[in-house]
């Protein structure tokens, strides 16, 4: 089997997911742990579905057949060969069924193992029955949260298996064109269906990056009207949020290089030049993302002028009030101390002439300020 696996997971994955899932680093390192101790296979991640649905899809350009409540999997080698066959499975956390569809089909232990680890970056295996990849997808949940979903596929000579950590519409448009017979789907190889996936895929990171950005136009009027703590977290987040995404783009670019680069009699001469068109598209996503990473910095940056516009409009009306006070204070201090031989002080008027004096040096100070433009 070849394997071609693109940067290791690292400490900035675990701090994503943490960020995204808000699942803490100790969550995964004592699964795998415990995996490694017990040398069996199990699922590393949090359930994310209270059980595994699974669907499946049967279709040829005549005809489809649909089971969304799945389960006799020994019946899958009793299918038409004729056909292509798309199973699908929401959630992954039941590992006996996992296990089942790897004898049926001869996946190897490893890849086995892959499909239940949902730390594991995007990656590849090309072996000579079987196309093995697995990718990261952006999932915009209802509270305007983003997570990050694994996802796995397997692919042979006329069957696609995808592996969903939970349910989700990644793939409402794909069913919808099998079921009624549009587009080009039923009309060619399995290959075809994957790039449909892997499109749809994509079209979710272009969504969450509208979002981020979207949330990034709103947060900049709040930074120029009030720059404020809340501001600062939000940015934070934003800007934790567009690394991962960054860091998940990347790897899914240089798996479908490796498709193209790999010979493997899977895939078909005439789909080639869709997987070229998806490293375009994700090339554009990587842009975007690039993008988006530079405006986020430029309202940190503007964030910082803001705030210290806010200072020093602050500290030049404190200035200005002070200096305005000095003169006055001044003279206060002259007539607070009380000497006998102090003529004003015996003035019926005298009090209220000095507070006149007083007065109009306030203003004329006021006046020469904003001639000189100070306030």
């Amino acid at each position: 089997m070849k394997s071609k696996e693109f940067l290791r997971p690292d400490k900035l994955l675990f701090k994503g997911l943490q960020s995204i899932t808000g699942i803490g680093h100790d969550f995964y390192t004592n699964q795998k742990s415990e995996a490694k101790a017990k040398a069996e296979l199990t699922f590393i991640g949090k359930k994310k579905v209270e059980k595994v649905d699974t669907q499946l899809y049967t279709y040829s350009l005549e005809n489809y057949t649909e089971d969304t409540k799945f389960n006799d999997f020994f019946k899958l080698k009793e299918l038409d060969t004729s056909e292509n066959i798309w199973l699908n499975f929401h959630g992954l956390h039941e590992v006996p069924k996992i296990e089942k569809i790897g004898e049926i089909y001869n996946l190897e232990r490893l890849v086995i193992r892959q499909i239940l680890d949902t730390t594991q970056r995007p990656k590849i295996e090309i072996d000579d029955n079987y196309l093995f990849l697995n990718v990261k997808s952006p999932i915009k949940q209802e509270n305007n949260e983003v997570i990050i979903e694994h996802m796995s596929f397997v692919m042979g000579e006329n069957y696609l298996i995808s592996f969903q950590e939970e349910k989700t519409d990644h793939f409402t448009s794909i069913r919808n064109k099998i079921t009624e017979g549009v587009g080009f789907i039923r009309k060619r190889s399995i290959d075809y269906l994957l790039v449909q996936m892997l499109d749809s895929i994509l079209d979710h990171y272009f969504i969450t990056i509208d979002e981020i950005n979207k949330q990034a136009s709103t947060l900049e009027k709040e930074i120029l009207r009030r720059p404020s703590e809340e501001t600062t977290l939000a940015l934070e987040s934003m800007k934790g949020m567009a690394q991962i995404i960054k860091k998940a783009l990347g790897p899914f670019k240089e798996v479908l290089l490796n498709i193209l680069n790999e010979e493997s009699g899977l895939i078909r001469k005439e789909n080639v030049r869709y997987f070229k068109d998806l490293v375009n598209t994700a090339s554009s996503a990587i842009d975007e993302i690039d993008s988006t990473q530079n405006k986020l910095e430029s309202l940190t940056n503007i964030y910082f002028a803001a705030l210290s516009q806010k200072m020093n409009e602050i500290m030049k009306v404190l200035t200005t009030v002070a200096t305005i006070f000095i003169p006055l204070t001044f003279v206060a201090g002259i007539y607070g101390m009380n000497f006998d031989y102090m003529p004003e002080l015996n003035l019926r008027y005298g009090y209220f002439g000095i507070l006149g004096v007083m007065f109009i040096i306030s203003i004329i100070m006021v006046i020469y300020f904003r001639k000189k433009k100070w306030i």
